[in-house]
């Protein structure tokens, strides 16, 4: 049985994975949130899920987490390693927590970039060194974003096999005052992805857009689309043959750029940085 870590598990997008996850993937599935009291009522509901489908094999199990907090972090990461059996590891890990522009500046990048940072750093020993794979959850708003910076920053937030964090530290502190810190944070963790391919390359590393979805996030803005189909990327990442490392996938799973928003049905990116 594959075993999958998912943040901010308790809803939305989160929720709906987990679910999808351990009924139809037949996953141990460790339900990660904030907040205890919704966090296990949301693995509550999975399980009674689980009980009603004949032939599901999947579990869950729920564990707090708080992305945002170094402790908090580090205290789940040591449940979940005794949780796994001596010879156990995690087959995936969905950095799916994350907050929106009515946040502070500095919650949104401490949250969206620094939250899965935190996450790979602590359970990264987990993971299958082999087979594992890693989904961080990005938005359209980073290609965004970068399509409105220098062609200098372009080169290098479209090259991620070659960026380093210190350029990441170093551009959000010099653009943490603009007007669009939410798409900064998700550019930002396209580039991290890129990192963690580079940095191991036996793990597939990936970042995807799950589209316009109907979330607490979006909620107000006419999102139409369902918490269950912004999972498609993620399951394609986690599951799916993928023909690159680091890569940044639409909601449709199919490669996308890094310099503007490609839109399901349009062509697949073909990893071209027109900055170089």
């Amino acid at each position: 049985m594959r075993s999958v870590l998912v943040t901010g598990g308790n809803q939305g997008i989160g929720f709906a994975l987990c679910k999808q996850l351990a009924i139809d993937y037949n996953c141990h599935v460790f339900l990660t949130a904030r907040n205890p009291e919704r966090g296990q009522a949301a693995a509550n509901k999975i399980s009674e899920a689980i009980d009603s489908t004949p032939s599901c094999t999947g579990s869950v199990d729920f564990i707090p987490l708080d992305t945002s907090n170094d402790d908090s972090v580090a205290k789940a990461a040591a449940a979940t390693k005794q949780k796994l059996s001596s010879d156990g590891k995690l087959y995936g890990i969905v950095n799916n927590a994350g907050i929106g522009d009515t946040a502070s500046s500095g919650d949104i990048i401490n949250t969206n970039l620094y939250g899965p940072k935190r996450i790979i750093d602590n359970f990264l020993s987990m993971l299958d060194e082999d087979n594992g794979r890693i989904v961080n959850l990005g938005s359209g708003s980073g290609p965004m974003y970068v399509r409105g910076c220098s062609d200098e920053d372009k080169k290098i937030l479209c090259s991620p096999e070659s960026v380093t964090f210190d350029f990441i530290e170093s551009h959000w502190k010099r653009k943490i005052n603009g007007s669009d810190v939410y798409g900064l944070s998700k550019a930002l963790l396209a580039c991290y992805t890129g990192i963690l391919a580079r940095d191991y390359p036996n793990i597939l590393s990936s970042c995807v857009s799950p589209g316009f979805i109907g979330t607490q996030m979006t909620e107000g803005f006419g999102a139409s689309k369902t918490p269950a189909e912004g999972t498609v990327p993620i399951r394609h990442c986690l599951f799916e043959e993928l023909d690159g490392n680091g890569w940044y996938y639409g909601s449709d799973a199919v490669r996308s750029s890094y310099h503007f928003l490609r839109n399901p049905g349009e062509p697949t990116y073909d990893g071209t940085n027109p900055f170089i």
